[in-house]
């Protein structure tokens, strides 16, 4: 009885990542995010994922903009920045992880612009680039 239960768990699994229907968001001029095509803003949850299938971003979306909490990922899996957007902007405290999970930089925003900063570890060259959220896509 055991072996069916996860015979069934595991089916399922394989069927969600089979059927995990993707649409596609396109941030515009204006700075908000669409769906590719929309004349309206959109409103949902944004997803992006790395090249390798990996999870890079994930946090919410209302009118165009990012709002609430966001969490950004390193493509080996490990979480790279945590924090919140208030009406598109950063907002709050920020904290940066490097590629082994060890914090990095906290720093607190307000609407956007970046006001106190604590470099916890020194970054390698190629950590030091803040890197722009991508591009949301929504999962269904």
């Amino acid at each position: 009885m055991k072996w069916i239960a996860i015979i069934a768990v595991s089916l399922a699994v394989v069927l969600y990542a089979l059927n995990r229907s993707e649409i596609g968001l396109e941030q515009r001029e204006d700075g908000l995010y669409y769906k590719i095509g929309a004349k309206t803003a959109f409103t949902g949850d944004g997803l992006v994922y790395h090249p390798n299938g990996e999870k890079e971003q994930e946090g919410k979306i209302e009118a165009g903009k990012q709002i609430g909490p966001w969490k950004i990922w390193h493509a080996n899996g490990q979480l790279h920045w945590e924090g919140s957007f208030k009406d598109g902007k950063k907002e709050g405290a920020w904290t940066r992880f490097d590629e082994e999970g060890v914090k990095a930089k906290e720093s607190t925003w307000e609407e956007g612009v970046e006001q106190i900063i604590f470099e916890l570890k020194p970054v390698k060259p190629a950590e030091s680039s803040d890197t722009t959220p991508a591009t949301p896509t929504e999962q269904k």
